[in-house]
């Protein structure tokens, strides 16, 4: 059976109001009481009610976060950093992810909401529809939430986000400024904010460089490994010609190198590549992969930094620091 306050009182001689403010650290109790009280309740395996705790401080100190895909290891480090920053301000987190369905997230959002979050950070799914955004502006009526990389139209000031369509147009910006014509670029799914801005900065750098775009050199994806390698086959069947492939994600990447290889073709030799996020893991790909940075951890702090700013209602100024900067990163895939 477990201790309870009333146990704690009786083997102190204090009365159950005296513990209660001593197991909160109350600063008007004495220290040398606090700590004996906090000894004791240590040495009957006390486990304080998280509920009734919350319903006192209207504040339950759990977070929600819904994340897009369980099998992209961008979102497990973000969720990183978001678990860090989280820790330090004393919150809790619990994680569901939608796989990018647009009926799992709002299944999520209502069973996040029937354990009393103090917030939510959310990856949306990318469905600019009335319905969808005037859901999350109901959802803002009745509990803070941000939107950690994605965004939707119309509620933009909820996101942190980072340069997407600078990150994009700058890698096709290198490919040009090398000679490259003929360039596969591998984007992203239709329904996430990121691969609409990407595709955005693609044609910036096509229009800025004098060179016609062919729909045919550009081809959705689910942002899967196996994309990578099935599009680069696809290309290769059907006679398509190119000297370089850009990718939505470093794991389209990995999956494209592994079909040029198949394919006798040499990286960075025959075919450029060109990632995106700076994984971890992309360091260690053979050869190793150019991408652009992403910043990751960085994301996912800042994220739980402004939900906790939200919380709390203190100002934040949306017009600063929510666009974090991209840089891309040189390797052994490109020359």
């Amino acid at each position: 059976m477990e201790a309870t306050l009333k146990d704690i009182a009786i083997a102190t001689g204090f009365s159950i109001n005296t513990v209660s403010r001593s197991l909160r650290d109350d600063r008007a109790i004495s220290a040398k009481t606090r700590n004996l009280i906090k000894e004791k309740a240590e040495e009957l395996n006390y486990i304080p009610n998280a509920l009734a705790s919350s319903m006192r401080s209207l504040h339950s100190g759990l977070i929600g976060v819904i994340s897009a895909d369980s099998a992209n290891p961008f979102f497990g480090e973000v969720i990183k950093g978001i678990e860090e920053c989280a820790t330090r301000l004393g919150y809790q987190l619990m994680l569901g992810c939608t796989e990018e369905s647009i009926e799992k997230e709002e299944k999520l959002i209502k069973m996040f909401l029937s354990r009393r979050l103090d917030g939510l950070i959310v990856m949306p799914v990318f469905d600019n529809s009335s319905e969808h955004v005037e859901r999350f502006k109901r959802l803002g009526k009745s509990v803070p939430f941000v939107f950690a990389g994605r965004y939707l139209e119309g509620l933009t000031e909820h996101s942190i986000l980072h340069e997407d369509f600078k990150g994009q147009k700058a890698v096709f910006d290198y490919f040009f400024s090398k000679g490259h014509k003929n360039i596969l670029y591998i984007a992203g799914p239709e329904n996430v904010s990121n691969s609409g801005d990407r595709i955005k900065g693609m044609l910036a750098s096509y229009k800025e460089n004098n060179i016609d775009f062919n729909s045919d050199y550009m081809k959705l994806s689910t942002g899967r490994i196996e994309d990578g390698y099935r599009v680069v086959n696809e290309a290769l069947n059907r006679g398509l010609e190119f000297t370089a492939v850009a990718c939505f994600n470093d794991m389209i990447a990995m999956g494209a190198m592994k079909s040029l290889f198949e394919n006798d073709l040499r990286v960075p030799e025959d075919v450029e590549v060109f990632g995106y996020d700076n994984l971890y893991l992309s360091q260690f790909f053979q050869p190793a992969l150019s991408t652009v940075d992403v910043p990751r951890f960085k994301l996912g702090q800042r994220s739980m930094e402004v939900l906790d700013l939200m919380i709390n209602k203190k100002s934040f100024d949306y017009s600063k620091e929510t666009e974090l900067p991209i840089r891309l990163v040189f390797r052994g895939s490109t020359k």
